[in-house]
């Protein structure tokens, strides 16, 4: 059942691990076929090199097991997955990881200011998600909320990492790497000029006209 998209998740978690975005069980994705309401995401702590696409969990938006491989459980976080999905009818897939440079920023509990162009591409915020207890209603909640009240598709989590959503989930990860890339270059500027001194790099009605002009904000 939804073999494919089974094969897709796997497959997009396997290129974030060889990609450094996370490491071993480290992490978890997932990608929703809203006409069933069927959610394939990643089972909990297994190693994903170790894994075939009927390992990937079949679950429904309450969370009741649709399909899965002996052994295997949702990820401890499913509930954060399910929640964008209730809460977030255009989201289409999940990815959250706990990439070097964006983790950083989310352990500092500081947003990633948008000091390259790049940030567009996910929606130019990265915001900070109010911690919670991992695998609370409350953490999916703070997170689901984020995304909404500051319309992005990029939020830290708070002491934790990184979360992206996505039409697909191969979106979602790219979406994941272009935050990495924008954090990345935002720790090299505040180390030479110190964070309060680094400046996003084009005023908000900048961005909107080029996110207009490219067709991104659509």
């Amino acid at each position: 059942m939804h073999l494919n998209l089974r094969e897709e998740v796997l497959k997009t978690s396997l290129l974030a691990e060889e990609s450094g975005l996370c490491h071993h069980g480290g992490g978890n994705f997932s990608m929703i076929d809203r006409k069933s309401g069927v959610v394939a995401i990643t089972p909990h702590g297994a190693s994903r090199k170790e894994l075939c696409p009927k390992d990937i969990i079949l679950v429904d938006l309450d969370g009741c097991i649709v399909e899965k491989s002996d052994g295997m459980r949702p990820t401890s976080e499913v509930t954060i997955h399910l929640t964008i999905y209730n809460k977030l009818s255009m989201v289409g897939a999940v990815c959250h990881t706990h990439a070097e440079f964006a983790s950083v920023f989310a352990g500092l509990s500081t947003a990633i200011k948008p000091v390259l162009t790049e940030s567009m591409l996910y929606g130019v915020k990265c915001p900070v998600a109010p911690f919670a207890t991992p695998g609370t209603q409350d953490l999916a909640d703070n997170i689901a909320n984020t995304l909404y009240q500051e319309d992005t598709q990029a939020v830290l989590m708070e002491k934790h990492g990184l979360l992206t959503v996505g039409n697909n989930i191969y979106d979602a990860y790219l979406k994941s790497m272009y935050v990495e890339e924008v954090a990345k270059a935002y720790y090299r500027m505040a180390n030479l000029v110190g964070l309060e001194k680094v400046q996003q790099c084009l005023k908000d009605e900048e961005f909107d006209y080029m996110m207009n002009e490219l067709g991104i904000k659509a």
